[in-house]
């Protein structure tokens, strides 16, 4: 499931979500406007009315999704295309993107079939994301021939493999996609439907939502909701609140908004209710992304941390909340964790809404989820007498490794190291000089130990940690010329190597065992790695300059 399989980001903070169709060109990761089925589809946010009675604020800018095959097989809908400003709009995206195909589309779009009629489909979700409308425009994108009008020449048909081909009159014709069948698909990923209409005519019959109701008990329902005007908000927000502060969101000229990062329950129902109503919206952003019963206690004790932004937080007006964001925790007591036992914290997906994205509000949830793991014992765990021992996070997507990587780092400098960031808490890593042999030797066992114990990280994250932070150090040296000449540097730079060719020879033994081919090969491998992880380490500590 995740999580943090994520293209939820903040760079930063690329908050977060692999073997999908749309990462079929060399295995990069989509975006957002990639395939055919993601360039039909677009979400907004509602916003609350700010005053009672009064208009509704308008809705946050459109975004559409990086993952579609979930509800659409071939991240297409057979039969229909874009509308043409959006299928520009992906052309150029696949661009960017740096796609191979031809035909400069992504290959979703072979699924279409030539010609095809338009298809614009908004979702505009509720401000607590527990209920939504869906409106869909159909129009005819190539006018019919009338009697005695030349057929237009039939063009060269391009393959997506680069190959061109004489047109097939024979090949079949991909069958048209029914509305009904579309929308039906959609509500896979969506919370309860409260409207659909379909080229403004309304579609009653094809809403999800049951009684009107968005899953949080202390949301406002009227039938407002119905018309889209901003309603289904929160009167508070879900869950107990550990931290507020204010973020600028893009886009808006306003002052700073208030957010609050909660944290819930999922044993209560009513929490449980909210959840279910909202994880559906995950399939789109974080591509193994699948529902957990936050009820179900079998592998542990789910609790979910909620992102909310305050909408009118004046002392003149009763303020109304909407979702931004939310991280899945498991706790899973452990009793044989070393260096002591206790509870491990298991981050299971992280969801972080486009509108809020690159501000910061991934590595602020992250940090907040370890604050918490700190006061658990004196709060929480004070009945069972257990603490948190440990933060992890469930298969990691590379954005959300990058932003834990940042948070874990930063963490670490403000525990072990001075202003400067030199850690002269820690004897072994000031014991020797980054010019001596022995200052890249492997970390002793106790001590990395020690540290994943004081900043609740894995063993392995903690050797992450000593990696990036021995490569600040040589870098730094080599910018101060404490170095001395070439040949110093290079036998610097040649030990670090070796260091961490050892840790990721050591962490993917399997990978190489079943490399075939020589040793060779195994080294071409293992260099290759090192080349991702020395580029991925060299990119965290520039931002942290920056």
């Amino acid at each position: 499931q995740l999580t943090t399989n994520q293209n939820t980001a903040d760079s930063e903070d690329e908050d977060m979500a692999e073997a999908s169709p749309a990462a079929d060109d060399g295995g990069k990761e989509p975006v957002a406007g990639l395939s055919a089925a993601s360039s039909c589809i677009r979400f907004s946010l509602a916003a609350p009315s700010t005053e009672e009675g009064g208009a509704p604020a308008p809705a946050s800018s459109p975004f559409r999704p990086v993952y579609t095959h979930q509800s659409f097989e071939g991240e297409c809908l057979p039969g229909w295309r874009p509308v043409p400003d959006a299928e520009d709009e992906s052309r150029e995206i696949y661009r960017r993107w740096g796609g191979t195909s031809p035909e400069g589309l992504h290959p979703s779009y072979r699924r279409c079939g030539e010609g095809g009629d338009g298809l614009d489909v908004r979702v505009t979700l509720a401000p607590s994301c527990g209920g939504c409308r869906v409106e869909v425009r159909a129009e005819k994108l190539q006018p019919e021939e009338s009697e005695g009008t030349e057929p237009a020449p039939k063009r060269k048909k391009v393959s997506f493999g680069g190959e061109g081909l004489p047109p097939d009159d024979d090949a079949p014709k991909p069958q048209k996609m029914e509305i009904r069948e579309i929308v039906r698909q959609l509500a896979l990923g969506l919370p309860p439907i409260a409207l659909v209409h379909v080229n403004g005519a309304a579609r009653d019959e094809w809403t999800t939502d049951v009684g009107g109701s968005n899953g949080a008990d202390n949301a406002e329902n009227s039938e407002d909701c119905k018309g889209g005007a901003g309603v289904n908000a929160l009167s508070q927000p879900v869950g107990r609140v550990l931290q507020t502060y204010r973020r600028k969101v893009k886009g808006e000229s306003a002052e700073d908004a208030k957010f609050a990062m909660t944290v819930a329950d999922g044993a209560d129902p009513a929490v449980a209710r909210y959840h279910n109503a909202i994880q559906p919206l995950a399939r789109w952003f974080i591509e193994t992304a699948d529902g957990i019963d936050t009820t179900d206690a079998s592998r542990g004790a789910w609790k979910v941390l909620y992102l909310f932004r305050c909408h009118d937080d004046s002392a003149s007006s009763s303020p109304r909340w909407s979702l931004a964001g939310y991280i899945t925790l498991l706790h899973v007591t452990s009793p044989f964790h070393k260096p002591r036992p206790g509870i491990i914290v298991r981050i299971c997906q992280a969801l972080i809404l486009p509108p809020y994205h690159r501000a910061g509000h991934g590595s602020a949830m992250l940090q907040c989820i370890h604050d918490y793991a700190d006061k658990y014992e004196k709060s929480e765990g004070s009945t069972s007498g257990m603490g948190i021992v440990e933060v992890n996070v469930e298969d990691p997507a590379p954005a959300f490794v990058a932003l834990r990587d940042s948070v874990d780092y930063r963490r670490f400098l403000t525990t072990y190291c001075d202003g400067e960031g030199n850690a002269g808490n820690l004897d072994y890593l000031t014991k020797y000089n980054v010019t001596d042999k022995e200052y890249f030797l492997p970390i002793p066992e106790e001590d990395l130990l020690s540290v994943a114990g004081a900043l609740r990280v894995t063993k392995r994250q903690a050797q992450i940690i000593h990696e990036i932070y021995k490569l600040d150090q040589l870098e730094r040296a080599k910018q101060a010329n404490g170095l001395g000449d070439g040949e110093t540097i290079q036998r610097a730079e040649t030990a670090y190597r070796l260091m961490v060719k050892r840790s990721l020879r050591s962490l993917r033994i399997e990978e190489l065992g079943a490399c075939s081919g020589n040793k060779e090969k195994q080294k071409e491998l293992l260099a290759k790695w090192f080349d991702e992880t020395l580029a991925h380490y060299r990119r965290l500590l520039a931002g942290k300059r920056s």
